[in-house]
């Protein structure tokens, strides 16, 4: 059985029962049955009967999105926060759906059954795709490991909040993530204290690295920079100018991401970029 679940608002009253009692009790808990029952009629002004709110209330229980405590009912902080994760994933879904539709900055897009291949205009452009791909996947599933190759580390001097909750997010479900950096610069060597701080392993590494390289689950994702965009991104870092770094992100190119569904090769990499740490 499913139920409208109403963002509480002042202006709009609820189409049942159920939507009245919960709207009710994300401001007012924890309450009794009696007070549930006499505050629905005020508030909303409806003619529920006591006998539909008791059923109503008792539905909800049953479903564990109330709980009761000493005979007074108060909403279940664990079910509002499955229905936040259940909300991310169908966001994130259709976000990404709708990117692979019309992806911001895509100049060009190959796909096979199990290989995709996407030619974006700016690294950025690749970088927004990807962030979300990733996501998507792992929103869905628990205790992953994700590793990455990179050839230069510029991200933390961006990240946001959001980014770093991102991340905090993903590991609370079990995910572990791996990154390997063949960059030399002074900040791309002070990243491992952010990367140690939000508990994730990180290492600069002497390998010349020709491509990016993400690894998760089955895909095996390669990100092709062109190599003139990557010594200004060496030279910017070791700089430490982040505006002109920031240029070089958002200049018009080509940068290729060939996602590759292959289990074999995917375990085989993962493999050897654990053996790293």
């Amino acid at each position: 059985m499913t139920f409208n679940l109403l963002v509480p608002d002042i202006e709009n009253r609820p189409k049942n029962t159920k939507d009245a009692v919960i709207n009710l009790l994300t401001s007012e808990w924890p309450l009794t049955l009696r007070q549930i029952f006499y505050k629905i009629k005020k508030q909303y002004n409806y003619s529920f009967t006591y006998q539909s709110v008791y059923k109503a209330v008792k539905e909800l229980k049953e479903r564990k999105v109330l709980l009761e405590k000493d005979k007074k009912y108060e909403i279940n902080v664990k079910w509002v926060k499955r229905l936040q994760s259940f909300t991310d994933i169908v966001e994130t879904n259709y976000y990404t759906k709708d990117r692979m539709q019309n992806i911001s900055g895509l100049k060009e897009s190959k796909a096979g059954q199990d290989l995709t291949i996407l030619t974006f205009e700016t690294i950025f452009d690749a970088e927004k795709y990807l962030y979300y791909f990733i996501k998507t996947e792992l929103l869905k599933k628990k205790n992953k490991i994700i590793c990455f190759q990179l050839t230069s580390e510029w991200r933390p001097l961006f990240y946001l909040r959001a980014e770093y909750n991102y991340y905090k997010k993903l590991m609370k479900r079990g995910h572990k993530f791996y990154f390997i950096c063949s960059g030399d610069s002074n900040l791309e060597k002070q990243y491992k204290d952010f990367y140690k701080s939000i508990k994730t392993n990180y290492k600069i590494t002497n390998q010349n690295l020709s491509n990016e390289t993400i690894v998760f689950e089955n895909y095996f994702i390669q990100i092709f920079i062109p190599e003139k965009l990557k010594t200004k991104i060496r030279q910017y870092l070791k700089k430490e100018d982040a505006t002109n770094l920031l240029s070089v992100l958002e200049t018009k190119s080509s940068i290729k991401v060939i996602v590759n569904k292959d289990k074999d090769l995917a375990a085989e990499t993962r493999k050897k970029i654990i053996k790293q740490f």
